[in-house]
Formats: structure tokens, sequence, C-alpha cells
């Protein structure tokens, strides 16, 4: 039975994957062209005619104006009475492409009751996560206390305020990989190659045991596990005046660890951020 169970689930996935891949969905666009399709690596065809039948569609894009068009509405009653997915054209190209349209973007589109039970159930898995990785996280943790005390001296910790939840500060805590900096330097965001990370920190970073101090702050709910990585009170200051929709980030806790780091990395100018701050 678990051969059978085991088997069933690999082909299950087998063949979803292979129905995903060879399946290409047949588009239609309402209403002229939309720049955001561009962006989309699937064919498109663009009705322009409301007397066009849409049966032979399986996504039907719209945009907010045809949304209250009355020459579009019955079209558009059909295709949702026959299963075909209505979708907003931003929307579905964020998932196509695994990011947020930050230009389309609108807090209308978040629902205050689905986000508070959001928090409530992600704070509780935050929880049970540290709990479950204290013991792993410990040994590694000690090692990297050494290796830090060792070879770079005090202090072993890097506390610094960054950003929260609601635009919140706090101090987060991290094992020092820098070389202690001067005032001169000022304030500036970390990144790819920089030159004040030292040879034992570079090893640190490379298996993120430089972040294992952050568990603390999960702990006390400044941080989630997974979230946008927090940024420094005056960087975040400097990217709200340039993009506005960077406040947004606050709506969650910032995380270890997330999706865009995973995916866009360290951002250290104004294009780098815009592009992870998709992510």
């Amino acid at each position: 039975m678990l051969t059978a169970f085991a088997m069933s689930v690999a082909l299950g996935l087998l063949v979803m994957f292979s129905r995903h891949v060879r399946s290409r969905p047949n588009i239609a666009l309402l209403g002229h062209r939309h720049p955001l399709i561009s962006q989309i690596n699937y064919p498109i065809d663009v009705i322009l005619d409301p007397s066009i039948p849409l049966t032979k569609y399986d996504i039907i894009l719209t945009s907010d104006i045809l949304d209250t068009s009355p020459e579009w509405s019955g079209p558009m009653d059909r295709a949702m009475l026959l299963g075909k997915q209505i979708r907003h054209v931003a929307e579905f190209t964020e998932d196509v492409q695994g990011i947020v349209s930050i230009d389309h973007f609108d807090l209308e589109q978040i629902s205050v009751a689905r986000m508070e039970a959001y928090r409530f159930g992600k704070r509780l898995l935050d929880i049970l996560l540290v709990v479950v990785a204290v013991p792993l996280a410990a040994p590694l943790l000690m090692l990297g206390m050494c290796m830090v005390l060792i070879k770079m001296g005090r202090p072993i910790f890097f506390v610094q305020p960054r950003v929260g939840l609601g635009g919140q500060p706090f101090q987060m805590y991290k094992l020092r990989t820098m070389r202690i900096a001067n005032h001169a330097e000022g304030v500036r965001a970390t990144s790819s190659g920089d030159s004040r990370v030292t040879k034992v920190g570079k090893i640190l970073r490379r298996f993120r045991i430089d972040e294992l101090p952050q568990l603390l702050n999960v702990l006390k709910g400044d941080m989630s596990v997974i979230g946008p990585r927090p940024e420094q009170p005056m960087l975040t200051q400097e990217y709200e005046r340039e993009l506005p929709a960077f406040v947004y980030r606050s709506l969650v806790r910032p995380g270890i660890t997330g999706w865009a780091q995973v995916r866009a990395g360290y951002a250290a100018n104004l294009e780098e951020t815009r592009v992870k701050l998709t992510y």
C-alpha cells in the first residue's frame, strides 16, 4: 500500500506537469491592446467587437474600463456561465511572471479580513518553525559565533534598526560579517561582492549562518521566517520617496528570507530595488 501510494503521487505529479507543459490556453483580451500583455509569453487575441463569441477561449482578460461597460457585460456574463476564467490583465500578468505589477497595484485588491486571518495563521506557523529549528540551528550558531570571535574579534553580533510590520522600527540581530565601518562611509545597502564583507563573513553569508540570530526576532514577533527582507529606516524613507509602492512591503512582517531575496538577491540601487520590489 505504501509503495502504491508513493507511485501514485509520483505519477500524478508527472501527469500534471506534462499537461501543464503541453497545454497552452486560448486567451482573449477584451478591448484595445493593453501594454501589460507584451510581458506574457502566450498568444493573445485582442477582441474589439462585443458580438464575437468567446466560447473558444479558456481565459478572458479585461481592464477596469470594460468591467463596467454595458456592451461587454453580456458577453462576459455568458462566458462566466460557461465556466470561463474572467481575469484582470494585471492580475494574470502577475501570476504568469511570479511578480507584482507595482504600477497597477491597489490596496483595494486586499481584503482586510483575509489579511488578518493570514497574519494570525502565519504567526502560529512561525512559532512552530522556530521551535523545530532551534535544536538544529543552535550548533551552527555556536560555530558561527566562534568563527567571528576568533577571526574578527568583538562584537560578535550585529544589531541594527530595521523597519517592520506597519512601518514600526525594531532591532534586528545578525552575526557580524563585515569590518566595523567608520562614520564617513554613511548608510548604504549591502551589494553583491561588497568589499566590507570579511573572508569569514563570506562563509557565514554563503550558508546563511549569519541570519540564525533572527530566529529570536521571529519569536519576538518582529519578523517572520518568510517575508520581504527588512530595510534600514533611512533607506526605507529614500525608497518610499522614489517608489511609493515600497510602503506596501510593511503590510506583512519582514522575513529571514523570501521570494524577492531568492529571485533578485541583494539590491544596491534604486533600479535593482524596483525589480526586487516586484517580487
